[in-house]
C-alpha cells in the first residue's frame, strides 16, 4: 500500500463520495413507497453522521501533531542557542 491509499484524509474523502453516490442512486419515487428505502437512506445518513465525525477527530489529532512538532522544534531552537 502506498502513501496515497494509506492517507486518511483521503479515505474519508472517498467514503464521502461513495456515500454521496449511494445516496444519489436512491430514486426519490422508490423512498416515497418502499419502506426498505427508507432504511437504507438512514443507514446512509448514520454512515455520513459517523464520517463527519471520523473527519473532525482527524483534524483534532492533526492539529496536536502539528502543535507538538512545533513545540519539539522551538526546544531544539532554543536549546541551541543556550
Amino acid at each position: 500500500m502506498n502513501d496515497n491509499e494509506s492517507n486518511p484524509t483521503r479515505l474519508i474523502y472517498a467514503i464521502e463520495i461513495l456515500l454521496a453516490q449511494l445516496d444519489a442512486a436512491l430514486p426519490p419515487e422508490l423512498s416515497e413507497s418502499d419502506s426498505r428505502a427508507d432504511s437504507l437512506k438512514n443507514r446512509i445518513d448514520g454512515f455520513k453522521n459517523q464520517t463527519a465525525r471520523l473527519k473532525t477527530v482527524l483534524r483534532k489529532h492533526q492539529s496536536v501533531e502539528r502543535r507538538k512538532k512545533f513545540l519539539a522544534k522551538q526546544n531544539r531552537d532554543n536549546t541551541k542557542r543556550h
